[in-house]
Formats: structure tokens, C-alpha cells, sequence
């Protein structure tokens, strides 16, 4: 199967909140990348396919949360999937920090992992 995403999603557990026309959800954001996000809902939660929403994401020990025009463009067993569509400025370089650092995270986190399979495998050939 190919790759549609434009953009690498991390994982990030926080608190979300979906609202259109003064009706709120709260969800819990699974990841996030530059271009979207995949939230999981409340039970029996529904929302039509295409519609627009604002969606918050409300980051632990940052006083303001992020904020977005999105899309939901997929939902499924209580997941949505979410399409950026806008976004100001102030959110944009705070997505694109905290993506950084998650990422880099990540990264450091493989290369130590690689590392302790080369060590542990060069000590099982020593014997």
C-alpha cells in the first residue's frame, strides 16, 4: 500500500476538543502531524464526513491550547481522523517545535535501541 501522508505523525496523548455551532466533544488526541491528527471520541460520539470543525489540542504545562480549522475525513470505531485546514501563525510554530522535539525524540530513542540490540548481540556471539 502507499504512502499518502505528505507529513510523519508522532505519538502524543493529550486532551482535544472538537466543536462546530457551540456543540463541544472532547476526545483524546492519539498523534499530530504539520497537516493532521487522529483523535479518539467519546463513545457513540458521530460526526458526518467532510464537515468542518475547530479543533483545540490542550498540551500538558503550556497555558494556551492549539488551535485549528480541521476536517474530519475519516472516522471509525469511536477514531477520527482529521485534516488540518488552517491555522494561525502562533499555532504553526508551536506544532512545529513540539514536532521537532517529539521526533527527535523518537529518533534518539531508535538509535539507543540499535545500539543495545549491536551490544546484546555481540555479547551472545562472545558466549
Amino acid at each position: 500500500m502507499t504512502e499518502k501522508r505528505k507529513f510523519h505523525r508522532v505519538k502524543l496523548s493529550t486532551r482535544t476538543i472538537l466543536s462546530q455551532n457551540n456543540i463541544i466533544h472532547h476526545g483524546q488526541l492519539e498523534n499530530i502531524s504539520k497537516s493532521g491528527a487522529l483523535v479518539r471520541l467519546e463513545p457513540g460520539t458521530y460526526f458526518p464526513k467532510g464537515s468542518e470543525y475547530d479543533l483545540s489540542v490542550y498540551l500538558d504545562g503550556e497555558e494556551f491550547p492549539l488551535h485549528f480549522s480541521a476536517e474530519l475525513v475519516n472516522i471509525t470505531f469511536g477514531m477520527a481522523g482529521i485534516k488540518f485546514v488552517a491555522y494561525d501563525s502562533e499555532t504553526e510554530t508551536r506544532l512545529d517545535v513540539m514536532l521537532e522535539m517529539l521526533s527527535s525524540e523518537v529518533d534518539m530513542a531508535v538509535v539507543e535501541h540499535k545500539k543495545y540490540l549491536r551490544r546484546l548481540a555481540e555479547d551472545f556471539r562472545e558466549g
